[in-house]
């Protein structure tokens, strides 16, 4: 299945509000297919612009300013401030020795160093090639129609990632490292740079996935009639109205 196959029948199974979006790593930045926008941005403002508007851009780490998303994506090593908890002290934890727990939740690749020097991002339906990662956002009834699609033939359940906190990066970094699925619960700053609703949860699982089994799964669980969206509301039964508004014999 090609990337543009894949897109349309994503758009057709779980009628997403956004454009599915590939990812695509890169270990040398000259092989990159476009130069980097002129100014710093954030990871979470280049899946924006291509799922709300199908733009596909380059990013690089020096045209970054999230150090949290950088990391998550092996694009820089893991800074100090963050391995430590010291970043969370204060915004999300009362004390070092709690932050450095909570952040220690939050998968990155750059805990290894880093690993690639920059990424490709733009909707699926516009590569030619093939992406490493697919993300993609949707409503909690739509992630269960994922959920059921990759557990179809394996029965596997799909990680969920709770700790809110660079949780697009984190996923697409999980599904890159891990070669599995996960759902997530989009921080503040993917609400407040990206353009997430706030009844938006963010998916993302590697590209081989989509390709081999997911879509096709999704259009196998549908068939059961239970496992589809939107969820059809069970009208076999009859309601109870006020007297006044009930037909009575005499109006037969």
């Amino acid at each position: 299945m090609e990337p543009k196959e894949a897109s349309q029948k994503l758009d057709q199974l779980l009628r997403l509000d956004t454009f599915p979006v590939g990812v695509k790593f890169y270990a040398k930045e000259e092989d990159l297919p476009r130069a980097p926008l002129p100014f710093k941005l954030n990871i979470c403002q280049l899946v924006c612009m291509a799922r709300y508007q199908k733009m596909g851009n380059s990013g690089v780490p020096e045209k970054m300013v999230c150090a949290f998303g950088a990391a998550c994506l092996g694009l820089i090593k893991t800074p100090e401030a963050i391995l430590s908890g010291k970043a969370a002290v204060g915004p999300y934890c009362k004390n070092e020795e709690v932050a450095k727990k909570f952040m220690a939740n939050v998968y990155r690749l750059g805990d290894t160093g880093k690993k690639y020097a920059g990424i490709f991002i733009s909707p699926l339906e516009k590569f030619t090639d093939e992406p490493d990662v697919v993300v993609l956002y949707g409503n909690p009834a739509q992630m269960m129609r994922l959920i059921h699609a990759n557990a179809y033939d394996t029965g596997e359940k799909t990680t969920a990632d709770t700790v809110a906190e660079g949780a697009m990066c984190s996923a697409i970094g999980f599904a890159m490292g891990t070669g599995k699925p996960t759902v997530g619960f989009p921080c503040a700053g993917d609400r407040i740079f990206g353009g997430t609703q706030h009844y938006e949860l963010v998916y993302a699982a590697p590209w081989a996935l989509f390709r081999d089994r997911l879509v096709n799964n999704l259009e196998f669980t549908a068939k059961g009639g239970f496992s589809v969206y939107p969820v059809p509301p069970y009208m076999a039964f009859t309601p109870e109205m006020p007297p006044a508004y009930s037909i009575k014999q005499e109006d037969l």
